[in-house]
């Protein structure tokens, strides 16, 4: 049973606690904010919660576009910028905003989309801005490899017909734009990434075993 405390984003895995995806490159250093500015940091996280908030519930039909927009006048774009990739007719959802996790290596997440992308199996994850700075790249891949097997130990009969479905699919990071244009894509299938994950986590729970607890790092600029 996977569990998510949204306060502490924290997520517990059959009565225990698990790293974040997130948490586990924050840990690492591989997400590093700790040069910008709070107000700008905490401006950044405010946006990407807003915005991914709003995608979800528009992906599920339960926003008023309009409302938001009066509402988050300064984050309209970027829901807009989504509502253009997805008129343009090349997606076609399966699962969005779903709750994953690894039993065999202990980490949960929360995958924004799974789908079709011109036809071919997606996971796609929104940003508001640049992938590479929260390592888009390595998220997916981390993404992947919890849904797989979250899949295929009957936890998600959803995506296991998906991955039964679509035994290849690719990994795309989605970045919205402020002005409402069609996003930027940024495909990733480098098949080390995943394994660049684990060995990250591998290493924060030796840590964690020796000092007698995780120390799971929250809050995201997506």
């Amino acid at each position: 049973m996977l569990t998510f405390e949204s306060t502490a984003h924290a997520y517990t895995l059959d009565d225990v606690r698990v790293p974040s995806v997130t948490g586990v490159l924050k840990a690492s250093g591989l997400i590093d904010f700790s040069r910008i500015p709070p107000s700008i940091l905490s401006a950044a996280r405010d946006r990407g919660t807003a915005v991914h908030k709003a995608a979800h519930y528009w992906l599920e039909g339960d926003l008023d576009v309009e409302e938001f927009s009066t509402t988050f006048p300064e984050y309209a774009g970027y829901l807009q910028s989504l509502i253009a990739l997805f008129g343009s007719g090349r997606l076609t959802t399966v699962a969005c905003e779903r709750r994953i996790a690894s039993r065999r290596y202990q980490y949960a997440g929360t995958a924004d989309w799974f789908g079709e992308f011109d036809g071919v199996g997606a996971i796609l994850d929104w940003a508001t801005g640049a992938p590479l700075d929260v390592s888009k790249d390595i998220q997916l891949s981390a993404y992947e490899g919890a849904a797989r097997e979250w899949a295929a130990c009957g936890e998600d009969r959803l995506l296991a017909e998906f991955f039964r479905t679509h035994p290849l699919v690719k990994r795309v990071a989605v970045r919205l734009q402020k002005d409402g244009r069609l996003p930027k894509l940024e495909p990733y299938d480098d098949p080390r990434h995943f394994r660049q994950f684990t060995t990250l986590l591998a290493a924060q729970q030796i840590v964690a075993a020796r000092k007698g607890q995780w120390i799971d790092v929250v809050g995201d600029a997506a």
